[in-house]
This record gives structure tokens, sequence and C-alpha cells, in this order.
């Protein structure tokens, strides 16, 4: 029997993508703004800063929905992620040697399997989900008290050797890690099973911590260069994936979608194409070009111009991909059929 799929969190995927989508149009692509164009163009870089603050926390709500759920490791699920993955990579190298935009070479065939330095999430994800089983026992053997000592003190060492002082560990990388991942998952296993005091706020204080979060951001990026003529946006420290502001945002926006209700087949059924999304828009014969075509966009349009043009890119994009995903996810269960219907889970 198939597991129902919850369209609240079905929801929440589809906007992790999405804001994915706008990390790699903005400080990607255009680069976090300088000091001077802070000055000079403060409303553009504002806004900039802005996305780069709402939509940072993306990958950490991507991993906490895993976590809240928790990973139910299965052969079938594991064949799904490896063939999701190598179709993509060979689909698209396939048609950029087959239009000359590439040519075949040794890097290339890497890029697919992924023994290359790209495609960081995609092997953390993979890491994470063979862990599982063994994070997941942990879960169930260990008292609340314990598991709550485990996060405190791991958010801890991350807070001072990943985020305070970066330069003393070569590991943690700024959460670009496996190690950042299972942190995340231990955390929203605890939320779930516990519901520690934000899980007893109501959606509109939870929807207040968010915006004074997203503000308090900003602020600390713009305000220093503007009024005290800072030679440097210091901020930016906020705008990593294991900063504490960047954390508390997954926390709160996973707490306050759990707090919602809906059923839509739609969103369902495009959930189901959000890691393919992912998937397209990160590979590397696709990830150059995407930021430099928003790139070239924002020599023409700045401000709010630049992201209504970028947000309708972003959704449109994603329904093709949707669409495009329909062929992918036709053959995946033409295999299941025929090769994987007599595996156990």
């Amino acid at each position: 029997m198939s597991e129902v799929r919850q369209s609240n969190f079905e929801l929440l995927r589809i906007i992790a993508i999405l804001l994915v989508l706008l990390l790699h149009a903005d400080f990607f692509a255009l680069n976090g703004p300088s000091v001077n164009e802070i000055e000079s163009n403060t409303i553009d870089s504002t806004l900039r800063i802005l996305f780069q603050t709402i939509s940072i926390a993306a990958v950490d709500i991507f991993v906490m929905i895993s976590g809240w759920f928790g990973i139910k490791q299965t052969f079938k699920g594991f064949i799904n992620l490896i063939f999701q993955t190598l179709y993509y990579s060979i689909l698209i190298y396939a048609i950029c040697v087959a239009c000359g935009l590439e040519p075949i070479t040794f890097t290339g065939i890497k890029d697919i399997i992924l023994t290359t330095s790209g495609n960081w999430f995609i092997k953390s994800y993979i890491l994470l989900y063979i862990l599982a089983p063994i994070l997941n026992a942990y879960i169930e053997a260990a008292k609340k008290s314990q598991l709550r000592f485990t996060l405190i003190c791991f958010y801890i060492f991350q807070f001072i050797y990943g985020w305070m002082f970066p330069a003393s560990t070569d590991y943690l990388v700024g959460g670009y890690s496996p190690i950042s991942f299972i942190g995340l998952y231990l955390l929203a296993r605890y939320i779930r099973i516990y519901e520690p005091w934000p899980t007893h706020k109501s959606q509109k204080v939870l929807c207040v911590y968010l915006v004074v979060i997203f503000i308090f951001v900003t602020t600390a990026c713009v305000v220093p260069s503007v009024a005290f003529g800072f030679y440097s946006v210091y901020g930016y420290n906020f705008l990593t994936y294991i900063s504490p502001t960047t954390i508390a945002c997954a926390v709160l926006t996973v707490i306050l979608i759990s707090k919602s209700s809906i059923s839509s087949s739609l969103v369902n059924r495009l959930a189901k194409s959000s890691f393919a999304v992912y998937l397209v828009f990160v590979n590397p014969n696709i990830l150059s070009s995407y930021g430099n075509q928003f790139s070239i966009l924002h020599h023409h349009y700045t401000g709010v111009m630049y992201w209504v043009i970028t947000i309708l890119i972003v959704l449109a994009l994603y329904v093709f991909v949707s669409v495009i995903d329909t062929a992918r996810i036709y053959f995946y269960n033409r295999l299941c059929r025929l090769y994987l219907s007599n595996k156990t889970s």
C-alpha cells in the first residue's frame, strides 16, 4: 500500500526547490552586493540581500523534511534516488554533446558519476540516506534528554568551529557537508517527536518570527555599510547554511507548514519532480549558463522588476521540468514492474 502524501509538506518541497533556484539567481549569479553597490544602489542591493536571506534556508528545509518523516531506507527508494541522479546526468550530457555544446571528455564522464567536486548536495544526501537506519536506531533508543544533549552539543560545536571560526575545521565547510545534514535530520526528528516550545506557537507568531529574522539579517548587511561606512559587509556571515538565523528559519518554516492541512493531487504530482528540478539546474552543464542568464537579466532590470521577472521564470522552469519529468517517472515505474517487483523493501 502506497504511503499517503501530505500535501502541505509536498508543497514545502516545491517551495524549497523554488528557493534554491532563486538562490542561484541571486548571489550565485550576481554575487553579494559590495559596500559601494549598497551605498550607490541601496534599493536593488537590499532586495538582493533580502531574497538571499529568504532563500538561504532552502537546503536546510529540504533536509529537515526528510528528518521530519524519517528516511525509511528501502532498496527501491535507494534505486529511485540513484536512477533520478543518473537519468538527468546522462540525459543532459548527451544532449549537450549532441548539440555540440560540450565535447566528450573524461571530466564530463566523471561529472555523470559524481566524481568531480561539483554536486555536493547530491553526494551528501546519498550518504545521509545510507546512514539513515543508524540515525533512526539512535533516535528510537535514546531518551529525550540524551537526544537533546546530543543536539545541543552538536550545534554548539558547529556554531563555534563551523560558523564563528570556519578556518578551524576543513570538514564543516559552511554546511556543505553531510555532517550538517545529520544534525538537521536529528533536529527535525526531535521536533517532530517531542514537540518543543516553537511547535506550540500559532502560525501567526511563527510568521512574525520569520519576518523578524529576515529584517534582522537584511538590516545587519545593509545598515552598517550605509550608516557607518563599514569596508566589508559583515552581515554576510549570517547568509550561510549553518548560521543560527538560517537554521532558525528552516525550523520555523517546517513547523509552520506542519500546522497547515491541504490536500491537492496537483501539488503532490509537482512535488514528485522537485528533486528532478534540482538535478537539472545544478547540473554542471547547466548551472553556469543558468547563472549567466540571470546576470544578463540583471543588467537590464534591477530592483523590484528583476525579482518579478525572476520569480515568473523560476515558476515556469519548475513547471517545464515537471512536464518533462513525466518520462523519467514512466521509465522508473517500468523498471520497478520489470525488475524490482520481487525485491523486498
